[in-house]
């Protein structure tokens, strides 16, 4: 099971953006978020006023998609790596 890593009291767009890069997350991994804090993510996509992206997210060609377990705590990411096989 993965764990869960805390990278702000409150995920945004570019935060979410910068862990991506500075982690070197691959494309194909998933970053699964509580359900509020993808419910804020989707906010504050319509508050730039661009259209609205399907669920799940995919930035830079990493997976956003929420926790349909409900274990995720609000301000915290777990990180699902891509199983390639080889």
């Amino acid at each position: 099971m993965s764990e869960f890593i805390t990278i702000a009291k409150k995920i945004t767009l570019p935060l979410l953006r910068d862990y991506i890069i500075t982690h070197k997350i691959d494309q194909g991994d998933t970053i699964v978020l509580n359900q509020k804090d993808l419910k804020e993510l989707f906010d504050e996509i319509k508050r730039l006023g661009e259209e609205m992206p399907d669920i799940p997210l995919e930035m830079l060609g990493v997976i956003i998609t929420q926790d349909a377990t409900d274990t995720i705590p609000i301000g915290k990411i777990q990180i699902v790596k891509n199983e390639k096989p080889y």
